[in-house]
């Protein structure tokens, strides 16, 4: 159990409504909620069962204080809301660019809107700050801030590798790409201080603490992303095929490709395809392929179910060369449910990525890196059940190692009580 109160601070709440929330709140299962609190950013609902009190303050909020000159946020009551966080509240949303990146910094840096805010933070008094690492400046600069203000630890958890993109991460940006350079020198140099200061960074994988450690000589460790996912006692036969996940960063395509491969083996082959669509175009593209079928966006319950009723469970990367390299070091919380989950596992991805070359290494699922093996591989894996056997075996054996949630929180604890 961890034994200090700790603010946490993050783009999005704790919950299961999406991968950061979910993320964190795996660390915190069955802790004593009255050492916890939460500031958010996006209008998420919080889990009022994983955290004694929440205080969110928008980027609209925020925006409308800076022109009152007066306080924005507040405490998130425990109670039924509305997810803004849906496809529709995301359309209205500014367009992210570095040019509205460095407005919104500047924006946020003001301090007039903390007031409500700090009152609510000092009345919480925290030990430990744990800070989930993203590409907002301001949040870094809020985390070490109030670390110095109570003379305590300050914790980052990481799984972005932000301040190694010296390239313009913002896709179709325009003309606004000019600011890219000066909104990088902001946030690197946020992200430096935080790191600097900080008595531990948690990273999400070997392979990005590995990044970091080569620039920073600080403490750190790596927790790789829990499950608590069983695997089911089954023997699948029925031929289906799933992808549950993200539909952004052009995975729809390498989707579509799995789909069509696998209609080139057997015509009534379908993938079924679950998640938020993040665009008509997406929406488009996926319901013209005649071997696709859109399930829609479905409870974290329903996902495991359908991971557990799947002969294949499936993930995707995009092979353009801009998210390629854009997600080279990502490692998508999907992964550890899928490979817990008793269904074999196939990725489809460019071979340089930070998932690929774990998967590979660990030999716990069909890696498959080009276009050209992928009808032969999945006929393969389809057709040989020893096979299959085989790398559902390797996976539940990695996943207790690498994913075992109750596993990852021992060692979270152990980390935090240590400092």
């Amino acid at each position: 159990m961890i034994n200090k109160r700790i603010l946490i601070i993050s783009n999005n709440a704790l919950s299961d409504t999406n991968s950061n929330g979910r993320t964190l709140k795996n660390f915190f299962h069955a802790e004593d909620k009255d050492k916890l609190a939460q500031f958010f950013i996006q209008s998420d609902t919080p889990d009022h069962t994983a955290c004694k009190s929440f205080f969110r303050a928008t980027d609209g909020q925020v925006l409308k204080a800076f022109f009152k000159r007066k306080s924005a946020g507040s405490i998130v009551e425990n109670k039924s809301e509305i997810n803004h966080n849906s496809v529709s509240a995301q359309k209205k949303k500014t367009k992210k660019t570095p040019f509205t990146m460095l407005v919104r910094n500047f924006v946020w840096s003001r301090k007039k809107w903390r007031k409500n805010f700090l009152e609510w933070v000092n009345g919480f008094n925290p030990e430990i700050i744990l800070f989930q690492a993203g590409d907002c400046p301001f949040l870094y600069d809020i985390s070490v801030e109030l670390a110095k203000k109570y003379n305590i630890p300050l914790v980052i958890y990481n799984s972005e590798d932000y301040y190694f993109k010296n390239y313009n991460y913002f896709k179709n940006s325009g003309i606004f790409a000019i600011f890219y350079p000066i909104f990088r020198n902001i946030l690197k140099r946020s992200t430096k201080k935080a790191i600097e200061y900080s008595s531990l960074s948690i990273y999400i994988s070997e392979d990005l603490k590995h990044l970091y450690d080569k620039e920073f000589n600080k403490n750190s460790d790596y927790i790789y992303t829990a499950t608590e996912v069983e695997p089911s006692v089954k023997d699948v036969d029925e031929p289906v095929f799933s992808y549950l996940g993200n539909l952004g960063l052009n995975r729809h395509l390498g989707l579509i490709k799995i789909a069509e491969a696998l209609q080139d083996i057997d015509p009534e082959y379908k993938l079924d395809v679950y998640g938020k669509i993040p665009s008509e175009d997406v929406l488009s593209d996926l319901t013209k392929c005649k071997a696709v079928r859109y399930m829609g966006l479905v409870s974290y319950d329903e996902v495991k179910k359908a991971i557990q009723k799947s002969m294949l469970v499936f993930h995707t990367e995009s092979f353009d060369k801009f998210y390629s390299k854009d997600i080279a070091r990502g490692f998508s919380t999907k992964i550890a449910d899928s490979l817990a989950s008793g269904t074999c596992f196939v990725l489809y991805a460019p071979e340089h990525i930070s998932c690929a070359k774990y998967l590979k290494q660990n030999d716990c699922a069909v890696v498959i890196t080009s276009e050209a093996e992928l009808k032969s591989k999945l006929a393969e894996i389809i057709q040989n059940k020893e096979l299959r056997d085989y790398y559902i075996n390797r996976s539940i054996e990695i996943a207790q190692t690498n994913h075992n949630a109750e596993k990852n929180r021992e060692k979270f604890s152990c980390l935090i009580n240590a400092l």
